[in-house]
């Protein structure tokens, strides 16, 4: 059976009348990769600010390796949305001074702070001032004290927000070397990442939890099946009659294209998508089934 790391029951948390998370529960095990997904306002930080203990919870409990969550902090690493250093500090001077503020020794540190700096990336940079740094390079610090003590457990609020292509590119990488040697929690708005770097997702709605399960799996049993025209001239024709034809759940015009989405099974709506387009001549450049991906089983769960 897999240690389990976190635990979170029945999390509840209020600002004045705004309720921003309601009776919220997961668990991570060890060695999982899980993002919490949501709109903005959704409750990820909310959530996450209570786990590190940043936050007070109204109500529930928090559990990190078996303890209670305020008495384990030493096992949580922690990389805020935008983190904050001192720029006349060097990197090794950042982490020197929060990892003495972690209760680490001199020893560990000077041998912990070049590993982790190269495990950054930023080995070549340890007497470069912060203040000269990029946003990725601040970032990668900012993961660099993060795991500083080698957490358990480490949260990450939407690592890749404020970066451009290359910086963003460079944190994934980083976040997919840190799979197996810790238990990675993050916020994110970048669902691509999501699929490419976790096995497993948390999608939030209006602080509530509305699914939490396997990418693969949440998925396959929200996919909503559709066939895809494009190129077509008398679309709204096209609607009218296809829907006398096939159960059609919903016809969307997007990216460009004719969105069919029907109930009945593959078969039969292709085959009345073809008999609609031969009774009334009508010219497509190309008709294809597609399947839906991460982002639109989302986008529907919140109500996008």
């Amino acid at each position: 059976m897999m240690e389990k790391i976190l635990e979170v029951r029945n999390l509840s948390k209020r600002f004045d009348a705004y309720q921003a998370v309601k009776d919220v529960g997961f668990q991570l095990v060890a060695g999982e990769c899980v993002a919490l997904l949501g709109p903005n306002g959704a409750g990820k930080t909310t959530i996450l600010k209570m786990i590190v203990d940043m936050i007070n919870l109204d109500n529930g409990t928090i559990q990190i390796c078996g303890g209670e969550h305020t008495k384990m902090k030493q096992q949580i690493g922690f990389l805020p949305q935008y983190p904050n250093f001192y720029g006349w500090m060097t990197a090794t001077d950042a982490l020197q001074f929060m990892g003495k503020l972690s209760g680490m020794d001199k020893v560990a540190l000077a041998e912990r702070i070049p590993e982790v700096l190269a495990q950054v990336g930023l080995e070549a940079t340890p007497k470069q001032k912060i203040a000269t740094f990029s946003g990725g390079m601040r970032q990668r610090l900012g993961i660099a004290q993060a795991i500083l003590h080698r957490p358990a457990l480490l949260i990450m609020d939407e690592p890749v927000s404020a970066l451009d292509p290359i910086g963003r590119r460079e944190i994934i990488e980083l976040i997919h070397s840190l799979k197996g040697e810790t238990t990675l929690l993050f916020s994110t708005h970048i669902l691509a990442d999501v699929e490419e770097v976790c096995e497993r997702v948390c999608i939030i709605r209006d602080g509530e939890i509305v699914a939490d399960d396997r990418i693969v799996r949440l998925v396959k049993a929200n996919a909503t099946p559709v066939f895809v025209l494009r190129g077509g001239a008398d679309v709204s024709e096209f609607e009218r009659l296809i829907v006398k034809e096939v159960a059609i759940s919903q016809v969307e015009h997007k990216h460009g294209a004719l969105y069919v989405y029907y109930q009945e099974n593959v078969d039969a709506a292709r085959e009345a998508i073809l008999r609609v387009l031969t009774v009334t001549g009508m010219a497509w450049t190309s008709v294809s089934q597609a399947e839906e991906t991460l982002e639109d089983v989302f986008l529907r769960m919140v109500g996008k």
